[in-house]
């Protein structure tokens, strides 16, 4: 047996479900007023981002309520001309990234959330994405992700050969360590409304000093 196997594998997954719960708690508490001031940070913050300026292709998704909100940032990226995908649950555990053109041809997908139409959108291929903006429940100083428990972006975002991956949060959500396993991916960037961080260049790039 592997040492990700047995009773260190039950572990680690009772880590992650306690942190997820801690963290999406937290979201959930938090007032709208800070929710709106630190969303509207990240945005800025996000287009000032060289990678993202230059990129062609930006994968990005439909934030909930309790998440930063990315539908400006999805309109700006429209507006400049940037092709835009956003991911689509095609089967249980793995995600497709779909084109699309307009907000408004969005519906509604699994667990609520709008995504776009397969039957109407153009699937793009992972290889072709530049940017993917990656959601989660946390993220370490170190690149490691909690997502939400599906490993949906663990399995698509090692397809996604050529793509920056950016990291949108909270920076309550950034903390010294996740428990990972192998097969975790990681990020290659992390924003928040005080802290840019790149933690493969093993330092923070930049310090904001908006309070909010």
């Amino acid at each position: 047996m592997s040492a990700e196997t047995g009773e260190n594998l039950a572990l680690l997954r009772e880590q992650k479900r306690t942190l997820r719960r801690e963290m999406l708690e937290h979201r959930r508490a938090l007032p709208a007023e800070e929710c709106r001031r630190a969303s509207e940070i990240v945005r800025a913050r996000t287009m000032e981002q060289s990678e993202v300026r230059e990129a062609a292709t930006v994968m990005l998704y439909a934030s909930t309520q309790e998440e930063l909100d990315l539908f400006p940032l999805m309109e700006e990226f429209l507006r400049a001309g940037k092709r835009i995908a956003l991911p689509y649950i095609a089967e249980k555990g793995h995600i497709e990234a779909r084109l699309v053109l307009t907000i408004e041809e969005l519906v509604e997908g699994a667990y609520g959330i709008l995504a776009p139409d397969p039957a109407q959108s153009a699937l793009v291929l992972p290889e072709e994405i530049d940017v993917v903006i990656v959601p989660g429940a946390a993220f370490a100083e170190d690149g490691g992700r909690l997502g939400l428990g599906g490993g949906y972006y663990d399995r698509f975002l090692p397809r996604a050969v050529h793509a920056l991956r950016l990291a949108l949060a909270y920076d309550f959500q950034v903390i010294p360590r996740i428990p990972m396993a192998s097969h975790d991916a990681y990020v290659d960037c992390i924003l928040t409304e005080r802290r840019f961080l790149r933690p493969y260049r093993g330092r923070y790039d930049k310090t904001f000093e908006e309070e909010v």
